[in-house]
């Protein structure tokens, strides 16, 4: 283990999705790096839904690994059913998800931490950061006299950890506080104590800090349930792997099962919404839009005489059952009477009540599309203290910010020439769809991804993300030259049958003649649609001429005259790096967009 007082190149704070993925990126890109989280056997736990991918998520997944990130493997090697989400729609919108063998998942995540080299781990909990104010050098010539810069870490034990860059990937425990019913805790998750101090030591820095509310539901005995009263939902077989790397699972797969509340279940819920937390002021976060609690769902959609409900196990060593949709605060006594009311579970044991917990986060806005903090030099974060939901956008963020905080250090290391950062554009993955809508335009509740949000999604399935990504995998050092001839191989390959299908047009049901199945599929899904991805690739273009605008760091808006007092107010916030990324800010003017090129030219 490292010395008391030994530095580091790199330091992650945080043993989540998003922890794993930056510590990782940093190890494995040559630096020494160490991992500090409150809990070592907490590292990788899936504390919400025992599943990885879904709509848009799937395709982050598969994004992650293509730039050489770890949770597609992990998945891989522990799920326990596989579909692929939205097959009878089209392939844009397509998108893989599996449960997961929870216990599995976290202890395969702990081992590739624990058994990469350069990574060290310590047991603990961050309190503050060190800085330091930098003038001249690279700060001075990236128009940012005056910016601090991360110096080191203190922890709970009064540890100092000296570093040079560093990752925050807090999710729920900053500041965290858990409600259940009348009952609250300064808790991350249930039975695990929040991180207190860390808030004010960003707070002090000039961090604008917010709070935000997530929730999840109770767990039940698999043996108390009678699922003769519940519709089996079966996965698809054979399950197809996440990871590029992966040939063929070969994994026992179970079902999961559906069921719905009715009038009874509402009924409880309404006589007793007043104790809920959320209804009666004690938490003050914003929770999220499109996975609310059962309380909102029964009083904003009160004409609803049921609510879909889905049954996952969480392993195949463990009979807890998890009730997708049914995420409460209401006390536990009320939380017993109404899962009660569900077929089936009218002899329910609740193992583990649901709760609400609220958090504080970062107003993402203050990040450079790098996920760098504007205000220190070296710092990035990802994941929920970004005010992502979910572990597939957490997981997208700490490779990104773990690439970059790699190549931070790096460049301050003199190991390379100079710090160019890892910026993923919104045509190049769903990954930066994600990090460009939180840098150019912040949240005010927790960010979900889905393909919706993305503009070129026939360019952004999950099939082609090895051909998008792995090259820039390969120049961070997280893939092998081998890897990056394999896709470019492939990516060979298609072409050579677009060109067969050029000159012989497919039949109706076109027989694969000899190539392997999936390129042939995705051939097909290009050819079928050339005509709307020439399109698109026409906007992509004029896109990229905007991207490829750079705004200089220093550049002074207060003297572009002309500008509307409105836009000069937000670009100065926002600080955006490039034209593209001006025009996409909300409520920025068209003629001030036009304008701001005037004065670039």
């Amino acid at each position: 283990m490292a010395g008391f007082y030994e530095a580091f190149d790199a330091a992650v704070v945080g043993g989540g999705h998003a922890g794993i993925e930056a510590a990782l990126a940093c190890a494995r890109g040559g630096l020494k790096t160490i991992l500090i989280t409150q809990t070592i056997d907490s590292i990788g736990r899936m504390s919400c839904n025992p599943s990885i991918g879904g709509i848009a998520k799937g395709n982050i997944v598969r994004e992650v690994d293509a730039l050489g990130g770890e949770m597609a493997r992990l998945i891989d090697a522990s799920m326990i059913q596989f579909r692929m989400l939205n097959k009878s729609k089209g392939p844009a919108v397509r998108s893989p998800r599996a449960q997961a063998d929870k216990l599995v998942y976290a202890q395969l995540a702990r081992q590739a931490l624990e058994g990469q080299r350069g990574l060290h781990i310590l047991q603990d909990t961050v309190c503050a950061l060190e800085t330091r104010e930098v003038e001249g050098g690279a700060c001075a010539a990236a128009g940012q006299s005056g910016r601090r810069t991360v110096t080191a870490l203190v922890t709970e034990r009064g540890r100092r950890v000296p570093c040079v860059s560093c990752v925050l990937t807090t999710g729920t425990f900053l500041g965290g506080t858990i409600f259940i019913g009348e009952y609250d805790a300064p808790c991350g998750r249930l039975g695990e104590g929040a991180a207190a101090g860390l808030t004010e030591s960003l707070a002090a820095l000039g961090f604008a800090v917010g709070r935000l509310k997530t929730g999840t539901p109770p767990r039940v005995l698999r043996k108390s349930i009678d699922f003769s009263c519940l519709e089996a939902q079966e996965g698809d077989v054979p399950a197809l792997p996440f990871s590029f790397g992966t040939e063929i699972i070969e994994r026992p797969m179970v079902p999961c099962h559906l069921v719905y509340t009715n009038e009874r279940t509402h009924g409880i819920i309404r006589e007793n919404i007043a104790r809920s937390p959320l209804f009666s002021g004690k938490i003050s976060g914003t929770g999220p839009r499109y996975c609310p609690s059962i309380e909102d769902k029964v009083t904003r959609f009160a004409e609803r005489a049921r609510h879909q409900l889905f049954v996952e196990p969480e392993g195949l060593g463990t009979e807890e059952m998890y009730i997708n949709g049914l995420s409460s605060s209401l006390p536990e006594e009320v939380q017993d009477r109404f899962v009660r009311t569900l077929d089936g579970f009218e002899h329910a044991v609740i193992t583990r009540p649901a709760y609400a917990v609220e958090y504080d986060y970062l107003d993402p806005t203050q990040l450079f599309a790098s996920l760098e903090t504007k205000r220190v030099a070296g710092l990035f974060t990802a994941g929920q203290i970004n005010g992502t939901s979910g572990y597939e956008e957490a997981a997208g963020q700490g490779i990104v910010a773990g690439i970059n905080a790699a190549r931070y250090a790096q460049a301050r290391r003199g190991v390379i020439p100079a710090y160019e950062p890892l910026i993923l554009r919104r045509d190049e993955a769903y990954i930066g769809v994600l990090i460009d809508d939180l840098v150019t335009l912040g949240t005010k509740e927790p960010y979900r991804m889905f393909t919706a949000r993305a503009e070129y999604r026939l360019k952004l399935r999950h099939d082609t993300a090895d051909a998008r990504l792995t090259q820039k995998g390969f120049e961070a050092g997280l893939k092998t030259r081998a890897q990056l001839d394999a896709v470019n191989a492939k990516t060979a390959l298609k072409q050579e049958i677009l060109r067969v299908l050029e000159a012989e047009p497919p039949a109706v049901n076109p027989v694969n003649p000899g190539y392997p199945p999936p390129v042939w599929e995705a051939a097909l899904i290009d050819k079928k649609y050339e005509h709307y991805i020439a399109k698109q690739d026409l906007r992509i273009e004029k896109l990229r001429r905007m991207e490829d605008a750079r705004i200089p760091a220093a550049f002074d808006y207060g003297a572009a005259a002309g500008l509307s007092a409105e836009s000069r107010q937000k670009l100065e916030k926002i600080r955006p790096l490039t034209l593209g990324q001006a025009a996409r800010i909300s409520g920025i003017r068209s003629s001030d967009v036009m304008l701001l090129m005037t004065y670039l030219r």
